[in-house]
């Protein structure tokens, strides 16, 4: 069976909806999710996000800068977000192309200062001057890209970009190869960029190399927090032990339970003038794995694709492989398809919790106990003297290169803590991490303050 068959439920279905844009008036709707950062890439916690052309389509970011909107109009679709930062106000958009009863996943939007945001427009035409409808123009960002898609003359426009940057911009359409350009964005200014497309050749694109997976387990309660101090807290905990750490492309999981699971992709990225996308497999056998395409991913920019499917459990091994497609790909020709990448796996944990301290509890001598997370290798204790944050480094231990006493060996759970002096009076901070030795899984307790008597 054909890659075409697998993704979104077909070629079918894709091609229906690039030409019945709009077809949301008809009550199709779908669901959209993504991340939405700021232009420092650090996720945007409480942003409104909502759909352009829908009065009951809203909803806001979670702790780690993620949202999930449900009843989005099928057909392209203009996504909002709007926060308050520092008493100043931060818009951003991207345009979704939205299936019914499908959730479009990695629709990520960076929000900036209304003040300092810039745009580029112009037209994609094919190589006799004539104007390309449907066209896709990608503007890079650092987590995936914003899109516009051209009309019937073939003119675009993305507004609403991060001024002070350079952008690759990449225009692609089926049938043509795509055409890339690089361009500077100034704030209060829309530069004009047009780009010309040759037609496609069928041109081998190359099998995908390097992927890598990455697990993370989470309590489901801190999704739910509408605070930019706990998310900054979270994500600062996550950044000490992930260098690549990134803002999330989709949703939290919606598993049962108090916790939710995201498994991230990322591999080698690859200039391909003839790369419309990939696809994504996962199958937690052998089998599956080659028949269940979970993701269509088309930009041509893309290295790097999180997994928060509601289906995602823990201590089950899920594998991963992904393909890359050419611009004939939707024309079902033989050699649209690269060779599988190579295959990696993911064995997310159970949730950790921390049982001791209880939270605000008044303690004389310091002793940490948590719940056990199967096929942990190791636990991290962390204490901190303030409320973590990304400019706050842990109290205890001084070193995570060397964390010495910090980290327990499983089967262990506790702790009699031996660090530096805590102070009578003051409120601290602890949390656990969960590892494996090759740093491939994760998992995240809660955050509990205490206080010394």
């Amino acid at each position: 069976m054909t890659m075409q068959r697998h993704i979104w439920g077909g070629v079918f279905a894709f091609l229906c909806a690039v030409m019945l844009a709009g077809c949301g008036e008809n009550g199709k709707v779908g669901i959209v999710s993504g991340t939405i950062t700021d232009v420092d890439d650090n996720p945007v916690a409480d942003a409104e996000v909502f759909a352009a052309n829908a009065v009951n389509s809203r909803t806001r970011s979670l702790h780690n800068g993620t949202y999930y909107l449900t009843n989005v109009p099928d057909g392209f679709t203009i996504i909002r977000a709007r926060a308050v930062i520092g008493g100043k106000e931060y818009t951003g958009q991207n345009v979704a192309q939205v299936f019914e009863n499908e959730q479009s996943k990695n629709v990520n939007i960076m929000i900036a200062p209304t003040d300092r945001q810039g745009g580029v427009e112009g037209f994609v035409r094919d190589a006799f001057g004539r104007g390309i409808e449907r066209a896709r123009v990608f503007a890079g960002g650092a987590l995936s890209s914003a899109l516009a898609v051209t009309d019937r003359r073939g003119f675009y426009r993305i507004t609403g970009l991060p001024a002070g940057f350079e952008y690759p911009i990449v225009a692609s359409a089926p049938d043509y190869e795509n055409d890339k350009r690089t361009v500077a964005i100034v704030a209060g200014r829309t530069t004009v960029v047009s780009f010309t497309l040759n037609d496609s050749r069928n041109r081998p694109v190359q099998t995908p190399f390097n992927l890598s997976a990455t697990a993370w387990t989470m309590p489901r309660t801190l999704t739910a927090t509408r605070s930019a101090r706990e998310y900054d807290a979270y994500n600062a905990i996550r950044a000490l032990f992930d260098d690549k750490l990134r803002p999330r492309r989709t949703v939290a999981s919606r598993a049962v339970g108090d916790y939710w699971i995201e498994i991230d992709l990322r591999w080698e990225y690859q200039e391909q003038l003839s790369l419309l996308g990939y696809g994504i497999y996962r199958g937690r056998t052998i089998d599956e794995l080659n028949r269940n395409a979970i993701a269509f991913l088309r930009d041509p920019l893309a290295n790097f694709f999180a997994d928060l499917d509601p289906a995602l459990q823990p201590n089950v091994t899920y594998y991963y492989e992904m393909v890359a497609l050419n611009t004939d790909y939707l024309n079902d020709l033989p050699g649209t398809v690269s060779g599988r990448s190579n295959r990696v796996s993911a064995r997310p944990f159970t949730p950790i919790a921390i049982t001791r301290p209880f939270p605000n509890e008044l303690v004389d001598g310091l002793i940490l106990q948590w719940t056990p997370v199967p096929n942990a290798d190791y636990y991290l204790v962390l204490i901190y003297d303030r409320f973590p944050d990304y400019r706050v480094a842990p109290y205890f231990p001084t070193d995570l290169n060397n964390p010495g006493a910090a980290k327990v060996f499983a089967p262990a759970t506790s702790l009699v803590y031996t660090g530096p002096p805590l102070v009578s009076g003051r409120t601290y901070y602890a949390v656990v991490l969960a590892f494996t030795n090759d740093l491939s899984t994760h998992a995240i307790s809660q955050i509990v303050p205490f206080q010394v008597r």
